[in-house]
């Protein structure tokens, strides 16, 4: 009997060890994967993964894992999104779920931001540091929102040292990674973080800390960080944490900072005193007033010294040749549009839609027109359905001259390849159209048939735009095309009749001519000649679009059209509007 005792006991205690021993095994990959969510993917700025492992792990661990890892857990969604994702309103929420599951939870105060820590402290939270996250050993521990915490291995110059006030500084940057881009920040005296994204120069990045951000004196904080074609950090020089410190003060001993191998910028005017053709004064400059960072269509809207790039006022860059710019010209050792084109610097809109109503007017003239081959169509005054059955005395004319023709309301779209070349097209239909022409049989002379009206136009065009398409103001262009179309121009004109009792009552002469009949004995009669023209043609021309915004003008067009078919020129001036998008 005694000897069975231990045994029984022994089972007892393995039956109450048991479900303890699952629970470690359960809490053991809940914390690997806790780790992992910060490790890996919060610190890579992944936040969305970082959360979804977090999340999953709570719902992984059930009722399975301690209070005090799922409350860990929840700990960290709340970092991820307040300090990663800026969502205060979300971090709190899971702060809340942590301390319900676990009130002695302690935040991470090396990853939590001091709004973070904040929102943490307004949900109950008793404060203190949590235990981090066991870092890989072979992965530096990173700080909130992916910056990069020590010394890495890229080289910028001019290092920490004072700079004057109101002087640019250029900063220049080498890593031995292969870098894609670099990207520069920097935060002034009682400012925000900025970002200059720098431009390569053989081996070395570029970039330049602008004169509005170094105006007041007192420390201006810099980092850059080296990104791959991936958009993934792989190199950095000092760190959102631990920034490099440049002391600026208005009297400063020493040279100032510049690119290697350059001169050194000028300082800028202060913005109470601006002489006349002192640098950066922008006198009588017809620049625009939004500062470095905000949005922009064109570097008209952009302070002196800076272009328009991507949307984005930026700071000039530095360049040697024009090569080495990608907007306006290098001018004194800076890319620079002048003020008479500096509307052109900034993006462009590639799709045009415009509306538009155009006037047809053609050039007319004829010694015979309602004869045969006279070139004109020859109905009674009035009627679109009785043509004059003629003959006319022979020599009605109508003076060299134009005459109002045809109306067409067009629909335009145009794809800009370039700022100043453009392919189009305009469709549309027209208005005020004559009546059929009627076609003899040339061996009887009888009508055999009628051609209608064609009130459809077509028209495709290649235009050169002599001012870019992103200038605000006149836009003169010029253009050559051809299309679809037919005009009809109608003029009132008397004829002689020879058709009809002569007016003394006797019947219509036999030999109705010159010599064969009394011209002043026929009986005169009102017709409408139509002029029909087309129903192709091929066209020249030119005109202005008036911008008021750089996406929206005014259109003033005018075509030079030359039939053909039925040939003869047509001038087409056309007033509309047009969108870009």
């Amino acid at each position: 009997m005694y000897r069975r005792l231990p045994l029984r006991l022994l089972c007892l205690l393995l039956t109450l060890a048991l479900p303890a021993s699952a629970q470690f095994t359960r809490d053991n990959a809940a914390n690997k994967k806790i780790d992992e969510a910060i490790n890996e993917h919060y610190l890579a700025t992944d936040f969305d993964k970082a959360e979804g492992v977090l999340t999953g792990t709570v719902q992984a661990c059930g009722d399975k894992c301690s209070p005090q890892v799922v409350a860990r857990a929840w700990m960290y969604v709340g970092i991820v999104r307040g300090s990663g994702k800026n969502d205060q309103a979300g971090a709190k929420e899971a702060f809340q779920k942590a301390i319900a599951t676990d009130p002695q939870v302690k935040l991470d105060t090396a990853l939590a931001t001091p709004e973070t820590q904040k929102t943490f402290d307004g949900t109950g939270g008793t404060g203190g540091a949590a235990t981090p996250p066991a870092a890989p050993a072979d992965a530096p521990a990173a700080p909130a929102g992916g910056e990069e915490e020590g010394p890495g291995g890229m080289k910028c110059t001019p290092d920490a040292m004072e700079v004057e006030t109101r002087r640019p500084i250029p900063v220049e940057c080498v890593s031995d990674e292969e870098a894609a881009g670099v990207e520069l920040r920097y935060k002034p005296f009682g400012g925000d973080w900025k970002t200059v994204k720098m431009t390569k120069k053989g081996e070395a990045f570029r970039g330049e800390i602008p004169c509005n951000d170094t105006k007041s004196a007192g420390d201006l904080k810099v980092y850059a960080r080296a990104k791959d074609a991936a958009g993934e950090t792989i190199d950095n020089w000092g760190s959102k944490n631990k920034p490099i410190n440049y002391t600026l003060g208005e009297s400063v001993a020493g040279e100032p900072p510049a690119f290697t191998g350059e001169a050194a910028p000028a300082r800028c005017a202060d913005s109470a005193e601006c002489p006349p053709d002192f640098p950066g004064c922008g006198t009588g400059s017809t620049r625009g007033n939004v500062d470095w960072g905000g949005k922009c269509e064109n570097s008209t809207e952009c302070k002196q010294g800076l272009l328009c790039e991507s949307g984005v006022c930026e700071s000039a860059p530095s360049c040697e040749s024009d090569n080495d710019c990608s907007t306006g010209k290098c001018t004194e050792g800076k890319c620079d549009v002048g003020d008479d084109v500096a509307s052109s610097a900034g993006p462009y809109k590639k799709n045009w839609l415009g509306l538009h109503f155009a006037q047809d007017i053609a050039i007319i003239g004829g010694s015979n027109v309602c004869g045969q081959d006279g070139g004109y169509e020859c109905y009674n005054a009035g009627s679109r359905s009785e043509p004059y059955g003629g003959p006319p005395y022979p020599g009605t004319g109508i003076a060299k001259g134009t005459a109002i023709a045809t109306q067409r309301l067009l629909l335009s779209y145009d794809r800009a390849f370039t700022s100043r070349f453009t392919a189009g097209v305009r469709v549309g239909y027209a208005f005020s159209g004559g009546p059929p022409a009627v076609t003899v049989d040339g061996t009887t002379g009888e009508q055999s048939g009628k051609i209608n009206f064609l009130p459809f136009h077509a028209e495709a065009r290649l235009t050169y735009w002599i001012l870019p398409l992103s200038k605000i103001g006149f836009r003169p262009y010029v253009f050559a095309g051809g299309g679809m179309a037919q005009v009809d121009a109608k003029v009132k004109v008397t004829v002689f009749d020879c058709g009809s009792p002569q007016r003394d009552g006797t019947p219509p002469p036999a030999n109705c001519s010159e010599g064969g009949a009394d011209k002043n004995n026929l009986t005169q009669r009102p017709v409408d000649a139509w002029k029909k023209l087309g129903q192709g043609f091929i066209t020249v021309g030119g005109g202005v679009v008036y911008a008021i915004k750089p996406q929206f003008g005014i259109q003033a067009n005018f075509n030079f059209l030359y039939m053909l078919g039925s040939s003869g020129p047509v001038l087409q001036p056309s007033l509309g509007v047009v969108y870009g998008m």
